[in-house]
C-alpha cells in the first residue's frame, strides 16, 4: 500500500512536469475513478494555487528533512484515511523537486541550442465552474462548494453537481402567467453541462451561455445560445429551436455541435439526425449527417461543406484535435480553455497550419512540445501569456 502510494505521487508529479507516459496516464486515470477521494485529492494538489506554493518554495525545498516527515507519518499510519494522508505528504516532497528540476531542465542551459524557455509554474486546463442566474436575477457560483445539493428555486428543483446542472425535476410551468427563464455562463477556463426538463444535455464550452425555460410549455422548445455548445435533444414529437444572433437551428431530435462566437465564423456541425440551418434575412437549408454549415458573422449567405465531426465534437470527449488548422485559429480555441494570453512575433506566424491530438484535461507543455518539434516556431511562456517566435535559422 505504501509503495503504491509513493508510485501514484510520482506518477502525479510526472503529470504535473508534463513528463508522463500514455502508460502512467492509463494508470493515474484509473486510480482517479478508483475511488471519489482520490479524484478530491488529485484536484486539490492540481489546483492552481497549490501548485503556486509549490514552486515558490521548490527550489528551498529541503528533500531531506520532507522525507523524514514522511517516514514519521508512515510509522503512526494503521489505517486507510491516514494513508490518504501520507500521500498529500509523499505529494509536497515529490512535487516540489519536479518542479525544480524542470526550471532547471528549461531555463539553465545556453538559449542559443535550447529551443524551449518554459518556466516552472503550467499553464493548468479549465474546469467545471459556471454561474447560473435566476429569472429574479440572482445569481449562483455553480462549483465544489454547489456539489450534490437538491435546491429549490422559485418553486422548482434543481439537482446540481459539481459538472452538471439538471432541470429533469423541474415542476410544469403551464399554469404561471409567463415561462420562467434561467441562464447559465460559462466563464474563459470552464465547461459545464446542462440538462434540459425535456431530458435534452447540453454541453457548454468556455466563454458561452444558454438561456432557457426552466420548463418547456406545449409546443416548440426554443433556447438561447452565445458561443458553443454540443447538443444532445430528447425527441419529445416538439420541434428544438436554438436561437444564435443572426442564426436559427431547428431540430426535432439530433445530435450536433453549435459555434457561434461574437466576431468569428458560426458553425453548426450535424453527428446524426438532421436540422434545419436559417440565416436571420437569409436561406435556409437542412443539413445530413457529417456536414456542416457556416455563416459569417453578420452575413445571409450559408456554406456547406462535408466534415470529420470527430474535430469539432472531440472538447466534450476531452480531447483536442486538430486538423492541418491555422495557428491563429488553434489558439483561439485553446486560449478560452486555458485562460491564457497569445502574442505572436509576427502577423506570419499565425498562418502556420498545424495538427494535433491531445488530452485536454492536460496542462499546456505536451502541446508546446509538440509545436517546437515542428521547427516553425519557437515559444515561449511567461505566467499566462504564451508568445510564439520566428524560429531562428542556422
Amino acid at each position: 500500500m505504501i509503495k503504491q502510494d509513493f508510485y501514484i505521487a510520482n506518477i502525479i508529479a510526472r503529470h504535473l512536469s508534463g513528463e508522463i507516459t500514455h502508460e502512467e496516464s492509463v494508470q493515474l486515470e484509473s486510480w482517479r475513478k478508483e475511488d471519489s477521494a482520490h479524484e478530491a485529492l488529485f484536484q486539490k494538489i492540481c489546483s492552481k494555487e497549490n501548485l503556486k506554493k509549490h514552486v515558490e518554495k521548490g527550489v528551498s525545498f529541503d528533500v531531506a528533512t520532507g522525507w523524514l516527515e514522511v517516514q514519521k507519518r508512515i510509522r503512526k499510519s494503521n489505517n486507510r484515511e491516514r494513508m490518504m494522508k501520507i500521500l498529500r505528504y509523499v505529494a509536497a516532497v515529490l512535487i516540489p523537486v519536479f518542479f525544480v528540476g524542470i526550471t532547471l531542465k528549461y531555463t539553465d542551459h545556453d538559449h542559443s541550442s535550447d529551443k524551449s524557455v518554459l518556466i516552472a509554474q503550467p499553464i493548468l486546463p479549465g474546469a467545471a465552474k459556471a454561474i447560473l442566474t435566476l429569472d429574479n436575477g440572482e445569481t449562483i457560483n455553480l462549483n465544489k462548494e454547489t456539489a450534490d445539493a437538491l435546491r429549490k428555486i422559485e418553486g422548482t428543483h434543481i439537482q446540481v453537481d459539481s459538472t452538471t446542472l439538471n432541470y429533469q425535476l423541474a415542476q410544469s410551468t403551464s399554469a404561471r402567467p409567463k415561462p420562467v427563464y434561467n441562464k447559465v455562463e460559462i466563464p474563459r477556463g470552464g465547461e459545464y453541462a446542462l440538462v434540459l426538463s425535456d431530458g435534452t444535455k447540453v454541453h457548454l464550452n468556455s466563454m458561452s451561455s444558454l438561456r432557457f425555460p426552466v420548463a418547456f410549455t406545449t409546443g416548440k422548445r426554443e433556447v438561447e445560445l452565445q458561443g458553443e455548445a454540443y447538443f444532445e435533444v430528447s425527441k419529445t414529437g416538439q420541434p428544438f429551436i436554438v436561437n444564435v444572433n443572426g442564426m436559427q437551428v431547428e431540430v426535432l431530435g439530433t445530435t450536433f455541435n453549435i459555434s457561434a462566437y461574437p466576431n468569428e465564423e458560426y458553425q453548426t456541425t450535424l453527428v446524426n439526425g438532421s436540422v434545419r440551418v436559417s440565416a436571420e434575412k437569409g436561406e435556409s437549408l437542412i443539413l445530413k449527417p457529417s456536414q456542416q454549415a457556416t455563416i459569417v458573422s453578420g452575413g445571409n449567405s450559408i456554406q456547406v461543406r462535408t466534415v470529420d465531426t470527430s474535430f469539432y465534437t472531440s472538447w466534450v470527449k476531452g480531447k483536442i484535435n486538430f486538423k492541418d488548422q491555422r495557428l491563429e485559429d488553434i489558439m483561439k480555441i485553446l486560449s478560452r480553455w486555458y485562460d491564457m494570453n497569445v502574442v505572436y512575433e509576427n502577423e506570419g506566424l499565425k498562418n502556420i497550419r498545424f495538427g494535433c491530438n491531445l488530452n485536454r484535461y492536460e496542462e499546456i507543455t505536451p502541446f508546446v512540445k509538440l509545436l517546437e518539434k515542428t521547427e516553425e516556431v519557437h515559444v515561449k511562456i511567461e505566467g499566462n501569456t504564451i508568445t510564439f517566435h520566428k524560429l531562428t535559422q542556422k
